[in-house]
């Protein structure tokens, strides 16, 4: 096998690499010569490019979830049915696209290097969502409630409907975002 050196093979190609390890072996099971293998390149290479699997796992989250942050960013700005629903639907269309990322994160769920990442992950789309609700809420479009509480709440229930399809192979893809938007909006609609 022709290993060529980390400079001539894409970083791209090594995260391909690795994503396809990961979600096959799992985290723990896959090797930094393996990754080397499958992007074609030698281990030195691969450790000249990346310190550590660690720190290509981190890359690769980084890599894979870039846009979903910046546009979940966006939606407070948009009216606070439009935002709730948008927020929602990008949830679900990015984890059914990303499904190897998402499966990778729910297997290997507490890799303690991971755990700041998460944490500030939780935190920032917390805050959207409690954007969202407090909009809402000054519009009057949603009824005055717990808006930390609120926010975990519909955090948890998009997570628990990725959780459903992916792991159980249950619900509809393509109804899961109305479905989801109807059971929360029931809850904090203000009543007229």
């Amino acid at each position: 096998m022709n290993h060529r050196s980390s400079k001539n093979v894409p970083k791209s190609k090594v995260l391909k690499a690795a994503l396809k390890l990961f979600s096959f072996k799992g985290y723990s099971g896959t090797k930094m010569a393996e990754i080397a293998r499958e992007a074609g390149l030698s281990v030195g290479a691969l450790y000249l490019r990346f310190r550590s699997k660690e720190e290509v796992c981190l890359e690769l989250i980084k890599d894979q979830t870039g846009d979903f942050s910046e546009f979940t960013k966006m939606l407070p700005a948009e009216p606070p049915l439009k935002a709730l629903k948008g927020y929602i639907d990008t949830n679900l269309e990015f984890a059914f696209k990303k499904k190897q990322l998402i499966s990778l994160l729910i297997k290997e769920h507490d890799m303690p290097f991971l755990r700041p990442f998460r944490k500030k992950f939780l935190a920032t789309q917390h805050g959207i969502i409690k954007d969202i609700l407090k909009s809402g809420i000054k519009s009057g479009d949603f009824r005055h409630l717990d808006i930390d509480d609120a926010a975990l709440m519909i955090f948890a229930s998009i997570r628990g409907g990725i959780l459903l399809r992916l792991r159980f192979e249950a619900g509809d893809e393509k109804k899961m975002g109305d479905s989801l938007f109807n059971l929360i909006t029931k809850g904090i609609r203000k009543e007229t």
